[in-house]
């Protein structure tokens, strides 16, 4: 984690571009362009290099008789969704398309044993929802990546990993230039740098390990058909 705030921000794009004393872009334009280049980094981030990064961790329980729950607020990305069995015990849930939706309707169970097909679950617009309808309260936990936070404050704070924050202050930069009508070559070249050098750092935070194949049919142990 490394953590630099809005004020920084501002500061750094306006020393980057060369526009620390000039008034042609308030700060209030200058942040919705910093906050526009921040979710372009987290996209780059979130959607090209796994979902590890800023992820976060809800509990979502069941309601007896209710197919649809809201996702949370901040929801972006689902990275995987658990039902928690026991104390020490879950399983891996798996969604089902639309054009599946009667299939399992029946012949799946909430209270799922080995070998027994378990509930699916189906992401539409700002809910989700599980078949067959739940039964019960059962306890779930859902892990995702949030919206990149918006920043107002200037004590509001990015987290740039590991000084990818650079990302945003030279495309915040650029933006003051071209709406300046100033040649953006050189922070042209110093953005693509950061983004080769993102392509090269960012993929995997396990440094020690290499990726492989996941065993889809047998995530948790249990193995739902």
């Amino acid at each position: 984690m490394r953590l630099i705030t809005l004020q920084e921000l501002i500061t750094e794009s306006r020393q980057r571009a060369d526009k620390e004393g000039s008034g042609f872009v308030q700060n209030t334009e200058l942040i919705g362009y910093i906050n526009k280049s921040a979710t372009k980094l987290y996209d780059l981030l979130v959607g090209a290099y796994g979902n590890d990064y800023y992820a976060e961790t809800v509990a979502l329980p069941t309601v007896n008789n209710q197919q649809y729950y809201d996702l949370p607020a901040n929801f972006y990305k689902l990275i995987g969704l658990d039902y928690m069995i026991g104390p020490t015990e879950a399983l891996t849930l798996k969604p089902y398309q639309f054009n599946e939706r009667n299939r399992f309707r029946i012949g799946t169970y909430w209270n799922a044993i080995t070998g027994v097909a378990g509930p699916r679950y189906h992401i539409t617009q700002n809910q989700i929802s599980f078949l067959p309808i739940p039964d019960g309260v059962y306890s779930l936990e859902m892990h995702y990546v949030p919206v990149c936070p918006k920043m107002v404050d200037l004590t509001d704070t990015f987290d740039g990993i590991n000084g990818w924050e650079e990302y945003i202050i030279l495309d915040a930069a650029r933006k003051m230039l071209v709406k300046e009508e100033t040649d953006t070559t050189n922070l042209e070249k110093e953005i693509a740098a950061i983004v080769g050098r993102i392509n090269q750092m960012a993929e995997n935070r396990d440094a020690g390990q290499s990726f492989r194949v996941t065993d889809v049919r047998n995530v948790d142990g249990y193995s739902f058909g």
